[in-house]
């Protein structure tokens, strides 16, 4: 009977083992979603078509995102940003990478849902800043686990030499306003590979 549950045990902190130093690769349904207000009532949510996220067996989580995906389901509104404030000719993509701390993942690997505060660095449009969210991490059935953030990720235009771009949408769309802090929301999933 004792060698039965040190056989089990020792299997146990084996497969511990291996899900916790795995790498982790995107899975889908995933979702990036951020808001813009404009003239000072009314907000639209947008989204990225194109993006890939993998955490590494270190707990180094990196996200890229292709900027010429922007959806805002109107077409030359997608074309506008891309050319005047995202600049998709010289910066194609944008990036966030953070470290999940390895408690966390301890508490996903028994099978607990649990919340954190993620931060990182962003790197968009030739520039770098700091940025953060609360985001929750829940195992699931099927052997994935899922990343949602549960406060939004402010990011400021200013951060990112963004402010010119804002403005001169603005100015082609004839609009009073558009705020230059855009909450950004997302949920993504990941399996082991």
């Amino acid at each position: 009977m004792r060698f039965s549950i040190r056989a089990f045990i020792i299997s146990l902190a084996v497969t511990f083992s291996s899900l916790s130093m795995a790498d982790w690769s995107l899975q889908q349904p995933s979702s990036i979603h951020f808001l813009t207000s404009k003239n000072t009532h009314t907000t639209e949510i947008h989204h990225f078509k194109k993006f890939n996220a993998s955490v590494n067996a270190s707990g180094i989580a990196k996200l890229t995102i292709d900027l010429a995906s922007v959806d805002t389901r109107i077409g030359i509104r997608d074309e506008r940003m891309q050319e005047h404030l995202f600049e998709t000719s010289r910066f194609s993509q944008a990036s966030f990478e953070a470290e999940i701390p390895a408690d966390v993942f301890a508490k996903v690997n028994a099978g607990q849902q649990t919340q954190f505060e993620l931060k990182g660095k962003i790197s968009l449009h030739g520039e770098q800043a700091q940025a953060g969210c609360q985001v929750i991490i829940s195992p699931n059935k099927d052997k994935t686990i899922t990343v949602t953030s549960i406060t939004p990720m402010l990011i400021a235009a200013e951060d990112f030499k963004l402010v010119a771009g804002i403005n001169k949408l603005k100015e082609i769309a004839g609009l009073k306003s558009i705020t230059y802090t855009v909450p950004l929301n997302f949920s993504l999933s990941f399996k082991a590979d």
